[in-house]
């Protein structure tokens, strides 16, 4: 591969921010880069992670599209599986981590997208407030080039901020988490100790109206379960367990003896800061091992339990946000509506991790809302759009739309919104968000 000086669209990162709006755009003729820092591409989806709500609370599915059709490739070849329905998340999606990353290349090689990994952002090239391009390290060297449009699916704003857009932090960051994977697990004893023990998954009032059933659980079910409350305090009194959590958090996938753990946590971390980052993932690093003395010691089912894989990079919920042309705000949850320039939907419940370090909120809302497109438009700098977490919402909505299922919605607008700008010539916050939708609708979104 020969990489070029000057492309039709730069999108910098690969995660479902960018791959879906990469992928697309090429697949409409436009001269695609994607650089990404890390050595493999999906971003998160390559962690493990199952996606969240692509089914909403009242069981309609929005989210559809490129990501449905992503999801249904998977599912070919055994790697994804159908959508199931969650008491806490609404729904779940599982996704093996490794068919993810071969995915996403292989769809990039059948769209012609050039695509750099090790590609760490190193300036971003703007001339009267509008972005021309970007310049890279990679492996040691320098690389330049040159874009009529950039996407910043870089999860934390990088793009916008080095560019001068305006960008917000929420006072209280949520934390940082390192998930990793369990085997052997005698599912169906957990299971039996949860219907023996209504305590261990009573979820406090901070979860209003969300009741977890014990009779879901068990080794030929699949399910997510925050558990084991009654435990930790147990452990804790003990001296076992210091980490700042008040339960542990578990996603299994049916017919297996392994879960997905999301329990570790580094408080009050700035991924924008470089010390902050490398200390925070050498915290949850060290979390794991009283995590794993803590399920073998004191949780039933999980006494021979052992490590299996540890995602291979921190994952962050929280950091910038863009300030953009619109901004969705906390009243929206008194109506939940999907405006006339909506471009993707946002299905999940407003879920906050760890203001008080410990513990989290989870507000259930009862349908999807939409997203408008002045989310992804910064307030005044051009030629670029904002894509995945850092739309333009408040630190209320961000709960609703940092998941994956949501920002690969986002990805595919931001790719439509590429193409368009790219074939009228015009910056993309001139264009008719009618033209957007349209497009949108044709590829089998949700948008309304």
């Amino acid at each position: 591969m020969r990489f070029k000086e000057k492309y039709d669209l730069i999108v910098v990162g690969s995660g479902p921010g960018g791959f879906p709006a990469a992928i697309i755009a090429a697949r409409a003729g436009l001269d695609v880069l994607v650089v990404e820092r890390n050595p493999f591409f999906g971003g998160l989806m390559s962690s493990g992670l199952p996606a969240l709500a692509i089914i909403d609370r009242s069981g309609r599915k929005v989210i559809k599209g490129f990501t449905e059709e992503f999801m249904n490739r998977l599912r070919s070849i055994g790697g994804a599986t159908q959508d199931y329905r969650a008491p806490i998340q609404n729904s779940l999606t599982y996704m093996n981590m490794s068919w993810v990353r071969l995915m996403v290349n292989e769809m990039f090689l059948e769209t012609g997208v050039d695509a750099m990994i090790y590609a760490e952002l190193k300036d971003v090239k703007v001339i009267d407030d509008k972005v021309c391009g970007v310049s890279v390290f990679c492996r040691g060297r320098e690389y330049s080039f040159s874009a009529k449009v950039v996407i910043d699916a870089t999860g934390d704003a990088d793009v916008a901020s080095k560019a001068g857009a305006a960008t917000v932090k929420g006072e209280h960051l949520q934390p940082a988490s390192l998930t990793f994977d369990v085997e052997n697990i005698d599912i169906d004893k957990f299971a039996k100790y949860a219907q023996s023990h209504p305590e261990t998954i009573k979820l406090p009032s901070s979860f209003p109206g969300i009741v977890q059933d014990p009779f879901e659980f068990g080794r030929h079910k699949t399910f997510a379960t925050m558990c084991f409350f009654d435990l930790i305090e147990k452990a804790r009194a003990a001296g076992d367990f210091t980490l700042p959590r008040n339960m542990i958090d578990f996603t299994h996938q049916k017919d297996t003896d392994r879960a997905y753990f999301n329990v570790t946590r580094a408080i009050n971390l700035d991924s924008t800061n470089v010390e902050e980052f490398i200390e925070g993932e050498q915290t949850c690093e060290h979390q794991i091992f009283e995590i794993m003395r803590f399920l073998r010691k004191y949780c039933p089912g999980f006494e021979n339990c052992t490590l299996g894989s540890v995602m291979p990079y921190l994952g962050i919920r929280e950091s910038r946000r863009i300030v953009g042309k619109k901004t969705i705000t906390k009243d929206v949850l008194k109506e939940l509506p999907v405006p006339d320039d909506t471009i993707a939907m946002a299905g999940y419940n407003v879920d906050i991790h760890g203001q008080d370090s410990e513990k989290m909120s989870m507000l259930p809302v009862r349908h999807a809302i939409g997203i408008p497109f002045g989310c992804i438009i910064p307030e005044k700098i051009e030629n670029l759009i904002m894509s995945g977490r850092t739309i333009s919402v408040d630190q209320t909505i961000f709960g609703m739309t940092r998941i994956m299922s949501t920002c690969m919605a986002i990805s595919e607008a931001a790719g439509v919104t590429a193409v368009l700008a790219c074939k009228n010539n015009i910056s993309p916050s001139a264009l008719n968000v009618a033209e957007v939708r349209l497009y949108l609708e044709k590829q089998g979104a949700v948008i309304r």
